[in-house]
């Protein structure tokens, strides 16, 4: 049987309707999904993990064939954690987790097990308590963690993660898409292939920013006009680096659905462009929240989550 695909080859995608694996007692909360996946990269692991506000916290089995619901206490279950990253070491793996409505990341076992939570930073540019803080990703490097607060001042701040002090921010908010080192909405973020870099996806003004770990501006590379770039995501694929956003909106206005862009991991040119509505029938991906590259034994996945309403679909590389 013949799947259909989109996307530009190599990179064209089929649907993996086996895939939905969601428990059933968690489907009513899936329509409130608005966050992001982490992949744990231990070597002999390979598990997916995620938030859905309203249930806790899902972990999806290496080879995506299954999950499990990892419970919250009952104050952290109805929280929306817009993003999941995963840091620590190899012994004592966490979950980094940025709460957007409530203004504070939370830091947990895999197993859920809440070890402490940072709320506001104590930056001058805090100072005025009517500075919204809304943290919506982070990164965690080493013994630092990086916050973009994207849905509120849109600073980038560190933290020690021992210590627990704040150490620097950089950036804040634009609304002008030529003004760089600054955001419009720092939306979600990741290392750079070679780690050396922070690579920004600021939705606003549909653009990636290159920065420093500690906020020198290096470059802006434009998405789509229009296309809002919700993230940004990178994997070695035979031999060479690539990136995968998942996009709010659609730049050509006639097509609401949202694409997915596959990018060059060094250039940051478009080289692929996936249609899961349009093209693949997934009816509810009118909006691309978060979009992740997972490789299970030699096969290249895309786990993908939707937005408003909420919803969880795996895509696979066609051939």
């Amino acid at each position: 049987m013949l799947h259909k695909t989109s996307g530009s080859k190599p990179f064209a995608f089929s649907l993996c309707e086996d895939l939905y694996t969601l428990p059933e007692k968690v489907l009513p909360s899936e329509v409130r999904l608005h966050g992001g996946f982490a992949v744990d990269q231990r070597p002999g692991y390979g598990q997916i993990y995620y938030g859905m506000p309203g249930s806790g916290i899902l972990r999806i089995a290496a080879d995506l064939t299954s999950q499990e619901l990892i419970e919250l206490p009952p104050d952290l279950k109805e929280v929306n954690f817009h993003s999941t990253k995963i840091g620590g070491t190899a012994d004592s793996p966490r979950l980094f987790l940025p709460a957007n409505n409530d203004g504070f990341v939370a830091v947990m076992t895999l197993d859920g097990d809440v070890e402490y939570t940072l709320s506001r930073p104590e930056f001058a540019e805090y100072a005025n308590a009517e500075t919204p803080y809304k943290p919506t990703d982070t990164v965690p490097l080493g013994d630092k963690l990086i916050i973009a607060d994207g849905y509120g001042a849109n600073y980038i701040s560190t933290a020690d993660q021992h210590s627990h002090d704040w150490q620097h921010t950089f950036g804040g908010k634009t609304t002008d898409p030529t003004e760089n080192g600054k955001f419009g909405t720092a939306h979600g973020f990741n290392l750079t292939p070679d780690g050396n870099h922070l690579a920004i996806a600021d939705r606003f003004n549909s653009r990636i920013q290159i920065h420093s770990h500690d906020g020198h501006f290096h470059a802006s590379h434009p998405m789509p006009a229009a296309s809002r770039p919700c993230g940004i995501n990178f994997v070695e694929w035979q031999g060479h680096a690539y990136a995968v956003i998942g996009s709010l909106d659609d730049p050509e206005k006639e097509k609401r659905p949202a694409p997915i862009y596959i990018l060059d991991g060094e250039s940051y040119e478009v080289i692929s462009t996936i249609r899961p509505k349009e093209e693949l029938g997934v009816q509810l991906a009118d909006h691309l929240h978060n979009v992740i590259f997972h490789i299970h034994n030699g096969r290249l996945f895309l786990v993908c989550q939707a937005w408003n309403p909420g919803h969880y679909f795996v895509l696979e590389m066609a051939g």
